[in-house]
């Protein structure tokens, strides 16, 4: 088995034989094994090495600034575990895939360290604070998806807004049922913390269908300027003066496309780059279509 390593932002972080190894299969993988260590601390009576690693406001209060980062990784058995982890490796593959294996990390790494400083503010006011497990974080990645993609089908072809909006909702309720209103403020903001980071990525598709943009009507006469033509000036508006973009050959493009997918795979593929590719063939085959 050869283990390749690959340097692009958009490959995997390395691959065994043919098979890409991406940060979010490390991801499931270490809370899949931490499940199954604190499984085994459990069933062997030693579950007190468990709220060494578990965030606890006044634990950090007092130093213990691991729990920050280790809490998102203890784990109790449960059924539900095995559909969070399917979960986020479904999303996170695909928010992966948009930003690149080190954005994401980042992305990830940010979204466990801001459920306990905001717990820990609670703390400080003397409401004592303690979470296990990375619930909201891994919500958070289906709300980077949402924000990817949000009219995607889910269940009965209800779109991922929506499914987004009643999974926000039931979880909120959930939380304040049990008396636990700071989980919801965790919650929501990690999740509006994954959105304006897509945002700020470039996916800029309207979350509800809407754009929120404000406009204010101007009385300022368009702008025009004048060209000389055969037979005196004509007026030329600005709008019309912009310089077209080059076209490009569709079969040019593929050529170029599947080059990089002949030499790297089809995973080095950024998404406006599948998109392209996806044109060229659509074009080349209505080039051909209208030959006939």
């Amino acid at each position: 088995m050869s283990v390749t390593f690959q340097h692009g932002q958009e490959d995997p972080l390395f691959t065994l034989g043919e098979f890409p190894v991406r940060l979010i299969t490390l991801l499931v993988a270490a809370h899949c094994l931490t499940l199954i260590a604190c499984s085994l601390l459990l069933s062997a009576g030693h579950g007190a090495w468990l709220d060494l690693f578990s965030y606890s406001s006044a634990g950090v209060a007092q130093g213990q600034i691991w729990r920050l980062f280790s809490y998102a990784f203890v784990a109790t058995p449960d059924i539900w575990f095995l559909f969070e982890m399917l979960m986020l490796y479904y999303f996170g593959k695909e928010v992966e895939n948009g930003l690149g294996w080190q954005r994401f990390g980042i992305l990830y790494a940010g979204l466990i360290l801001l459920g306990p400083l905001l717990l820990q503010a609670f703390g400080y006011a003397g409401i004592p604070q303690f979470a296990i497990g990375a619930q909201e974080v891994d919500f958070a990645v289906f709300a980077a998806f949402v924000a990817m993609h949000p009219g995607a089908q889910f269940f009965f072809g209800m779109a991922a807004r929506w499914v987004f909006v009643a999974l926000v909702s039931i979880s909120s309720l959930q939380y304040l049922a049990v008396h636990q209103a700071p989980r919801v403020l965790v919650l929501i903001s990690s999740s509006l913390l994954a959105i304006m980071l897509m945002r700020r990525a470039g996916f800029e598709e309207p979350l509800f269908g809407w754009g929120f943009q404000w406009t204010l009507p101007s009385f300022k006469k368009p702008d025009s300027r004048f060209s000389v033509v055969s037979g005196g000036l004509s007026s030329v508006s600005a709008k019309d003066s912009i310089p077209k973009p080059p076209h490009v050959d569709p079969e040019v493009e593929m050529d170029r496309l599947l080059e990089k997918i002949s030499s790297k795979g089809i995973e080095s593929l950024s998404r406006e780059e599948r998109t392209a590719l996806e044109n060229a063939r659509r074009a080349i085959l209505q080039r051909e279509g209208g030959g006939r």
